[in-house]
């Protein structure tokens, strides 16, 4: 009799991954990871621990970064013959061996050096590997991270500003009859398109494509993908999410961050920026716009706040004396107005790199 291993299914915000368990080596292992995910566990947890050529890590914190209460660790099971391979999954835990509860890793290049060896190296415990999704993997082992203080609590590797979500983990069997996953196009009141799906976020997994295209699955196991390229935008009943980044959903996150920094970057007001690109609107006008209300938060419109709160955002530090009296000096001798340099610093590869213009490229931005 032919003994049919357990796949689950992560639904993520860069898309879907499918794995395959492994309970034949690593029984408690696998039965330990489906506990948690039968009981809705992983559900708005977070990728917290992304290293480049080497793993990602998650399901331990929340969306707050805050711990998520676990069951008591088990019995490390990493003398299996099972290797951490490029797309294996294995346990994480602490320098002490039966240590491992909730959070995993996945692997994105050989790393052999975690394997058992000894009792005094004990190595990690793989219990399964990535079945498809891959390129998601890679795509999320990518993104650019940061070392990061919330709270009191310091993360290094930590995917910023944008955290990476795992919307759910869950049990998945295909059907053996498929249907197609499909969409409704509509559009908004300026005309931009939209894919529109019924029910909620949580049940579509979404992969953005090199080719600008977007691939959409329904994960009931019922359906097969769909990939489209009539529309960059999408709704659900709950949700919506704009991924015309290379458009005006990427110019109004390089221009909220540049003016008012990652923090505004909140669906209500970036919708009402993307409006403004979608009517026409240039950049130029829209910083128009912009430098009065950066003035009303600033408390004062001089050019030396000005100068301060665009390099903050844009360079992620303070300028130094030299680069204020630059810049400073460029409007203060009327060279430029405020309004042109901002339009000047949106458009720059440094506020690209500071909003990881890569990374939401694949999470989508909401928006209402």
């Amino acid at each position: 009799m032919t003994t049919i291993n357990p796949e689950v299914l992560i639904n993520t915000s860069y898309g879907p991954i499918f794995l395959e368990l492994y309970p034949a080596n690593a029984p408690e292992t696998v039965s330990n990871f489906l506990s948690y995910v039968d009981e809705n566990f992983y559900d708005w947890t977070i990728f917290h621990r992304v290293i480049n050529n080497f793993m990602i890590q998650g399901g331990g914190l929340n969306q707050s970064l805050a711990s998520k209460p676990t069951h008591s660790p088990i019995t490390l099971e990493s003398k299996t013959g099972l290797s951490n391979l490029a797309g294996t999954i294995a346990m994480a835990r602490t320098a002490t061996a039966d240590s491992a509860t909730s959070q995993f890793y996945i692997n994105t290049v050989d790393n052999p050096f975690l394997d058992y060896k000894s009792p005094s190296s004990p190595g990690y415990a793989v219990f399964g590997k990535v079945l498809e999704g891959m390129d998601v993997v890679d795509a999320i082992g990518s993104t650019h991270v940061s070392s990061v203080t919330v709270n009191g609590v310091a993360y290094q590797n930590f995917p910023y500003p944008y955290v990476i979500s795992i919307y759910g983990v869950d049990r998945y069997v295909a059907s053996a009859t498929q249907l197609p996953t499909t969409h409704t196009l509509k559009a908004n009141e300026y005309g931009v398109a939209i894919a529109s799906f019924s029910g909620s976020r949580l049940d579509y997994g979404i992969k953005v494509n090199a080719n600008n295209t977007l691939t959409v699955t329904k994960l009931d196991g019922q359906h097969t993908s769909e990939t489209f390229g009539d529309a960059l935008r999408v709704e659900f009943a709950d949700s919506k999410f704009a991924y015309d980044l290379d458009g005006n959903a990427g110019k109004t996150a390089l221009l909220i961050n540049a003016a008012f920094g990652a923090d505004y970057m909140k669906p209500n007001f970036f919708s009402v920026v993307m409006g403004l690109f979608d009517q026409g609107m240039s950049l130029h006008a829209v910083t128009d716009l912009a430098v009065p209300i950066m003035h009303d938060l600033a408390g004062n419109g001089d050019n030396a706040t000005f100068v301060k709160t665009i390099y903050q955002h844009v360079i992620g530090t303070a300028p130094d004396a030299s680069a204020q009296a630059a810049l400073q000096g460029i409007l203060d001798r009327g060279e430029m107005t405020q309004s042109t340099m901002l339009e000047i610093v949106t458009n720059t590869d440094f506020n690209e790199s500071t909003i990881n213009i890569v990374g939401i490229s694949n999470s989508g931005l909401g928006f209402v």
